[in-house]
């Protein structure tokens, strides 16, 4: 057994408890790498996981924290305190978070935090907070606002050699993890304007972008955003900041007063459909992307799976994908391209009025029961069907990737089932008094054998 494991049973065996939430003391050396491929995920119920040596933490319905063991693949939740109801704050398992990263034996995590002071409760914002590998000694880390509740605009912030990268109001700054933003954030893009006398500041960059994600690889650090076009249109943007040359260009400064030269270029954007063909979303988002090596790697649902040399703005098609399925969902590691045969949900189905024309009027896909593992450089590895776990659990209508790593894709089964009535048709089970049982079920496949592993089954009802 791994030395997590045996670590997180000895706190627990000496009756540790969670602390109340104090602030941190100061600069927190890390050296961690962004981990790209855990940060794939777009379902909702587990988007938020990151990688040890020993395996992995996953934060299911965003707020149940859970520890996978890479060499076994036996998961448990980060709680092992027998008297515990698992139902509150008190428990070691209840982490609240929208991002999830581990550096130096803790996993640090953001949330926005409501606390009751003085018979009132307080804002204070979006804040990082870190506990221990078993759940114990939670802690506050560092601040994410400027003004609690002011102009903030949210974003996953990343964690990338020692530096928090983090968005407010449509800004990037870094800060060193631990340092009081106030003094020590850097704005590396945006412009900030200052508001009227005795406000927070409102902060602005382009009021026409929208839906940042932030990355890094290597000396990189990049982010996504959603721009409005002068025609009206959007496209997805890539931006990218060279944290070497941004210390050379501090150094520089320091010796001789050379003049700024911008940390933050625009390096990519959406390929219109006279370079890779038209696709479900053409000219506004990529299904999905990955950049890595000086490329960015992307699959269009609709399409084919391309990349592009972002410094010479060179694309190529690596794999004929539609010949395997016309749509589906994708993920990416520094090896793979996992592609899952999803289809179109039949949209004639009650609850999908979106009107025509809509920027949210989007191909919404279900079901799929095979993966198509490429290799990074387009090359067909193998199939990974799906259908043992059609066959072992009811009513699976959808399967969600989740993230590849160590040699597996990582996915969710959901299944729906009705429960408490003779009542089969289930566009009619609530006129009939029954009820919905919800299973989300995870499951690895095994790139080389195929094999498949059911790991865990959250059911609800």
């Amino acid at each position: 057994m791994k030395k997590f494991v045996k670590t997180a049973v000895a706190f627990a065996l000496s009756a540790l408890t969670i602390t109340s939430a104090s602030s941190c003391s100061g600069i927190i050396k890390s050296t961690v790498e962004f981990q790209r491929n855990m940060h794939q995920s777009d379902y909702y119920r587990l988007g938020n996981v990151c990688e040890t040596d020993d395996g992995y933490y996953i934060l299911y319905g965003g707020h149940e924290a859970y520890f996978i063991e890479k060499e076994t693949h036996k998961i448990a939740l980060l709680c092992t305190k027998p008297e515990c109801a698992h139902n509150d704050d008190t428990c070691n398992a209840d982490i609240s978070g929208g991002v999830l990263w581990e550096s130096g034996g803790r996993l640090y995590y953001t949330n926005s935090t409501l606390l009751e002071e003085h018979g009132k409760l307080v804002d204070h914002g979006e804040r990082i907070y870190s506990v221990a590998l078993d759940g114990t000694d939670r802690r506050v880390v560092q601040e994410l606002e400027f003004e609690p509740s002011g102009s903030s605009t949210y974003v996953d912030p990343i964690l990338h050699r020692g530096y928090v990268y983090f968005f407010y109001s449509g800004v990037l700054y870094r800060v060193p993890l631990g340092g009081k933003i106030k003094k020590r954030a850097e704005a590396l893009w945006g412009e900030e304007i200052e508001g009227e006398a005795g406000s927070f500041h409102i902060y602005d960059s382009i009021p026409v972008g929208h839906n940042f994600t932030l990355w890094a690889d290597g000396d990189t650090v990049y982010f996504m955003a959603n721009v409005m076009q002068s025609d009206g249109t959007y496209k997805d943007t890539l931006f990218a900041f060279d944290t070497v040359k941004a210390e050379e260009i501090k150094k520089s400064k320091k010796k001789d007063g050379e003049a700024d030269e911008p940390l933050v270029k625009q390096i990519w954007e959406t390929p219109d459909a006279d370079v890779v063909g038209e696709w479900t979303e053409t000219g506004v988002s990529v299904t999905k992307w990955y950049v890595h090596d000086g490329y960015i790697y992307f699959y269009l649902s609709g399409g084919d799976y391309w990349r592009c040399e972002l410094s010479s703005g060179k694309y190529e098609k690596l794999a004929d994908t539609h010949g395997k399925t016309p749509y589906g969902k994708a993920i990416f590691s520094d090896e793979y391209m996992c592609l899952l045969n999803s289809v179109p949900e039949d949209r004639s189905l009650p609850g999908f009025v979106i009107a025509e024309g809509s920027r949210y009027d989007y191909l919404h896909l279900v079901g799929g029961d095979t993966f198509y593992v490429y290799g990074l450089d387009g090359e067909l590895l193998c199939e990974l069907p799906l259908s043992s776990v059609y066959e072992q659990f009811d009513g699976v209508v959808n399967v969600e990737p989740i993230f590849c790593s160590d040699g597996g894709v990582y996915f969710v089964a959901e299944a729906e089932t009705v429960v408490g009535s003779g009542e089969t048709d289930q566009d009619n089970w609530f006129l009939a008094g029954g009820k919905k049982k919800y299973d989300y079920i995870l499951c690895r496949a095994d790139i080389e054998t195929g094999e498949i592993e059911v790991i865990i089954d959250w059911e609800r009802t």
